[in-house]
């Protein structure tokens, strides 16, 4: 090999968009990569999330189900619980990226993003040797989007808010999870209700 051939190796790395500010973490050594904060330094172990004790395969799904993932740190010994355990991790941004390091400058260069997905459950576990593990079930970030249920609900709830009083939907029974409709109020001026009034021009009463 010649003193002008350049050695690259392949590396994984992540970045994790924690309240307390974004965690770039790589699977060994250090590297640096512009994530899109400018040049950044990605590192084996984190001050705070440690390093990456297990990371399960991206699994992709059909229909309303999200793709999934999950990820387990072992928390820097030296860190504060409640710096690395917190509810506020929920909807927390995780990318996965895998590129290519240069080893003279430690650049990584033509990266691939393999995973742009949010943290849907953050857990404080112990593992089998007794360890504190962060454990994070992540979900896609597209995919999440479709599963927004916002709006009116064909529901008990959203029927009674409508129609005070009227129970007809108290004897439903296995019924699927409502999906939302609609805005989120009736069209103004829309006063329609069940019952019975007389038409002025006929003695004979007439029904809606």
């Amino acid at each position: 090999m010649s003193g002008t051939d350049r050695v690259v190796t392949m590396a994984a790395f992540m970045t994790l968009e924690a309240p307390s500010g974004t965690v770039r973490i790589c699977d060994g050594g250090f590297l640096k990569f512009d994530d899109g904060s400018g040049l950044e330094t990605f590192e084996s172990e984190h001050s705070v999330f440690g390093s990456i004790a297990e990371m399960d395969a991206f699994e992709a799904a059909f229909g309303d189900v999200a793709e999934s993932a999950s990820i387990a740190f072992h928390p820097h010994p030296d860190a504060v619980l409640t710096d690395w355990y917190t509810p506020a991790l929920r909807d927390s941004a995780v990318k996965f990226w895998l590129g290519e390091v240069d080893r003279e400058t430690g650049v990584a260069s033509n990266a691939e993003l393999l995973a742009d997905m949010l943290v849907d459950v953050p857990a404080r576990e112990i593992s089998a040797e007794g360890e504190l593990t962060l454990a994070m079930e992540l979900s896609g970030r597209a995919e999440r989007l479709f599963l927004t249920n916002q709006g009116n609900v064909c529901s008990e709830r959203f029927h009674k808010s409508v129609w005070a009083g009227e129970d007809g939907f108290n004897n439903c029974t296995d019924t699927p999870v409502p999906v939302a409709w609609g805005a989120a109020a009736p069209p103004t001026g829309t006063s329609t209700r069940g019952g019975g009034f007389t038409d002025p021009n006929s003695p004979t009463p007439s029904l809606l």
